[in-house]
């Protein structure tokens, strides 16, 4: 969630051009709501483990591919953020135990 929230109000603060302020404002929010979706362990709206994990990744690759697109484009410092974004998800999508507990 934290990283969502990063990647939505980090490009504005930098100063990078609109392109990555509105893909780092859709990727920023696409992260929210996933997170959001996962933190309960059942009931309506909420996602099953197994599909949490599948998402993450996802969104791990999606970021540092973006990050080679803006790096072919010639936006070094977008390409920067996002890629680093992305290895850092990747990161933490290795090293989570994606797995339900009781409360």
């Amino acid at each position: 969630m934290s990283a969502g929230t990063a990647l939505i109000g980090i490009p504005f603060a930098i100063g990078l051009g609109a392109a990555a302020i509105v893909t780092g404002l859709t990727i920023g929010v696409l992260i929210v709501a996933l997170a959001l979706a996962g933190t309960a362990p059942s009931g309506r709206g909420t996602l099953p483990v197994s599909a949490q994990a599948v998402y993450d990744r996802g969104i791990a690759l999606g970021l540092l591919l973006v990050g080679v697109v803006f790096g072919f484009s010639g936006d070094l410092g977008a390409a920067l953020l996002f890629a680093t974004a992305g290895v850092a998800a990747l990161i933490v999508t290795s090293i989570t135990r994606y797995s339900t507990s009781a409360a």
